[in-house]
This record gives C-alpha cells, structure tokens and sequence, in this order.
C-alpha cells in the first residue's frame, strides 16, 4: 500500500509555511500513477508557494512492484553515519530479522528482503533495469 502523510513545513527561504505531502510508500501496481511521478522528480519534493523555492524532502522511501515482485528501499545518505541504523543490518547489508517471527515460507519472500539504496538516482536505474529485465523476459 502507498502510504503519504501530510505535513505544514517552513520555506527555508522566506518562512512562508504551507501543507506539503511526504510519501514513505509506493506501491505501483495499486498506484501506477506514482511511477511517473518519481521519474519526474514529483515524490517528496517542497515548493514554496510564495518564493517558488524547490527542495528535496529527504526521507527514506519505499518503492513496491507487486506485479514485478520487487522492492527498493532508499535510505538518506546520512543514515551512513548513524550507529543506530547500522545496528539494524547484518553483516551481509541485509536487515536483521532474527527478532521477527517469520516462517519459513515468509523468508523467501521479496518483501523482507528488498533492494537498498542511497541515491534516488540509483533508485530509478534499479527500476529501469528491473522494469526492462522483466518486459524482456515477458
């Protein structure tokens, strides 16, 4: 599911403060239109209504293909720095789920184990290649 939640933030520019609407979830196959809208530079982005100053929101950001059965996670950059955030994978880069509860079954599955980034660059070159990968293996 595509999750967005809307928040008043503050134009570091001018001060003008307006509702700006933050997505942490994409989920394309139920939200096609979503897809676009992040190859556009349109997904977590503030544009001041007064000065018309554009910033990124830079926030971690999920990418779902039901359809494809992918996902992508992007994490800031920053993150890289913070222990707390490292604590939450293993050795191998994968998220640690040994306090989670999953069968067998669930653990093979693509959503617990989805691609991670930290560009949105590389986010879209994943998806790209994901896409044309499988159109051509149609």
């Amino acid at each position: 599911m595509s999750q967005m939640h809307t928040y008043s933030m503050t134009c570091p520019e001018c001060g003008h403060i307006q509702k700006v609407d933050v997505w942490s979830a994409l989920n394309i196959s139920r939200n096609p239109e979503l897809h676009d809208k992040l190859f556009e530079a349109a997904i977590n982005v503030f544009r001041c209504e007064t000065c018309d100053h554009k910033a990124l929101i830079n926030v971690p950001l999920l990418y779902h293909d039901m359809r494809r059965q992918y996902c992508i996670q992007y994490y800031p950059r920053e993150l890289l720095d913070n222990d707390d955030f490292l604590s939450q994978f293993t050795r191998d880069g994968k998220m640690d789920m040994s306090a989670v509860p999953i069968n067998p079954e669930a653990e093979k599955h693509y959503l617990i184990k989805p691609h991670i980034v930290f560009s949105l660059n590389e986010m879209i070159y994943y998806i790209e290649f994901r896409d044309k990968v499988f159109d051509q293996n149609e």
